[in-house]
């Protein structure tokens, strides 16, 4: 199935809480991505994590490069 998110709202410097079409609303919190470092390393920054916005037809989330599939939250 293919999920869409319909909105994204940043409730803290690593937690989003994501909207789907269908409804359904989670957290998703992106503490342990953000501590493997690396490219993901930027989103330790408040400003740089709040500025997320949704992709294609709400198909992602996205930071710049940085992208996520919303069907992979649903998984």
């Amino acid at each position: 199935m293919l999920y869409q998110l319909t909105k994204v709202t940043p409730i803290n410097s690593t937690q989003l809480e994501l909207l789907y079409q269908d409804g359904k609303c989670i957290v998703v919190d992106f503490k342990p991505i953000i501590e493997k470092g690396g490219v993901f390393s930027m989103l330790a920054d408040p400003q740089v994590f709040s500025k997320v916005r949704l992709g294609n037809r709400g198909r992602y989330i996205a930071w710049g490069e940085i992208d996520f599939c919303a069907d992979s939250f649903r998984l």
